[in-house]
């Protein structure tokens, strides 16, 4: 599956089957950063979610395919986690009931107000990857456990082995691991930065995360580096900022 660019502002995959619609939004949020994919049909929906990835879907409710909205009910199935927005021009209280029960982030009408939308799909792309790293760190967790399984029996068949064997081996497995949990959730906050602009808290902890990734993949081959007890002490100051208890309300 093609997966997202996280440099993007989000893969948007717009439904509509009014051409006007659909090319008009598709040019517009591109100029606003967005990636769109335009299909004009649920079937061709269904294509698009089995073969790449997205951040959010931008469908239209009466088009062939998603009529009595069976393109959103099965989506689940087809992209786990995906958030919708519906777009209708004849809004009915039905729909706008029934959507409650099914994955939909928001409910506008055509045409939509272009900044709203924009929040609403920067919300939205945010929490599908904030979704995603945390999918993506449990499979990897669950890689984790069974090659310190595997690396565990080696040791227990072999107690007296060289330094180096078994041990070393769970250290290149863990920091790979490491490594590459840290990566996800770096990309997972490339999409709170442009909401958390102001804040000096969240700008820190971006910049520690990504400084975690640059010296663990710099001294993976070293364990006893200057700059991973250097890296240690930051992150270890930015926690102990974090939990410092509040001062007496003024």
């Amino acid at each position: 599956m093609d997966a997202v660019n996280p440099e993007s502002r989000g893969r948007v995959l717009l439904a509509d089957d009014e051409r006007a619609i659909r090319d008009g939004l598709a040019i517009v949020l591109g100029r606003y950063g967005f990636e769109c994919d335009r299909v004009a049909t649920g079937a061709e929906a269904v294509e698009r979610l089995q073969s790449r990835e997205y951040d959010v879907l931008l469908s239209d409710i009466n088009m062939p395919g998603n009529s009595g909205l069976e393109l959103i009910e099965a989506l689940p199935q087809l992209a786990a986690g995906l958030p919708v927005i519906l777009l209708t021009g004849r809004p009915s209280v039905a729909t706008a009931s029934r959507s409650v029960r099914l994955p939909v982030v928001a409910y506008l009408t055509k045409p939509p107000e272009i900044d709203e939308l924009c929040r609403v799909l920067d919300a939205a792309v945010a929490d599908h990857r904030g979704f995603r790293a945390m999918h993506g760190g449990r499979a990897r967790l669950r890689a984790w456990e069974q090659e310190l399984g595997q690396i565990e029996q080696v040791l227990r068949k072999s107690p007296g082995a060289q330094p180096g064997g078994p041990m070393g081996s769970y250290l290149r497995v863990s920091l790979r691991q490491v490594i590459l949990m840290l990566a996800d959730l770096e990309r997972a906050t490339q999409a709170l930065e442009r909401r958390a602009a102001g804040s000096l808290d969240h700008v820190d902890h971006v910049a520690a995360l990504r400084r975690t990734v640059e010296v663990l993949e710099r001294t993976k081959q070293n364990f006893k580096s200057k700059d991973l007890a250097d890296l240690r002490r930051q992150l270890e100051q930015l926690l102990g900022r974090d939990e410092e208890p509040p001062g007496p309300a003024s």
